[in-house]
């Protein structure tokens, strides 16, 4: 890196850095990670989506993509979690539905078990259930089940509403 690129990357430094103090503590690590490419390349990533036109089911997004290449190759049973996974980083803790597991498996290439909802009712973390069935076929991750979502795969929470037909 010569003198002018070492100025140039200083100088968008000091600039984010006058931005972040400004903001509250909680949020820093957040902006300071969306900003990334503007310190090292001099432009702003592009806005995201609009949350009000949600992209269509049969396409995955490079998130979704991205976690299946990382975690896809495990068992069965792992296969399940990771699409809950997906549904939670989506829409949160929303009951979901076995034909939503079923038919993403199917999208996504991902083997799962013959029966997913005897996988769900025993599937545990250090000894607690990670699933709840909120109706009959329907299942939502528990506090625990959030919470080995967020450490396992790095996910946040969704906060999108579900699709109806799911």
């Amino acid at each position: 890196m010569d003198k002018k690129a070492f100025a140039d990357l200083e100088e968008r430094l000091l600039e984010v850095n006058k931005v972040i103090t400004k903001l509250d503590p909680s949020i820093r690590a957040a902006v300071f990670d969306f900003l990334k490419p503007y310190i090292s390349g001099g432009t702003l990533p592009a806005p995201p989506a609009d949350p009000k036109k949600p992209a269509p089911d049969s396409q995955p997004t490079s998130d979704v993509t991205e976690l299946i290449q990382k975690h896809g190759e495990g068992k069965p049973n792992d296969n399940i979690n990771l699409l809950a996974a997906i549904w939670f980083a989506d829409y949160g803790s929303t009951p979901f539905s076995l034909d939503y597991l079923r038919d993403r498996a199917t999208e996504t290439g991902l083997t799962i078990p013959a029966r997913p909802d005897m996988t769900l009712r025993t599937a545990k973390d250090k000894g607690k259930n990670l699933f709840a069935s909120a109706a009959r076929g329907l299942f939502k991750p528990t506090v625990i089940g959030e919470a080995f979502f967020k450490t396992t795969y790095n996910i946040r929470k969704g906060t999108k509403t579900p699709p109806t037909d799911k």
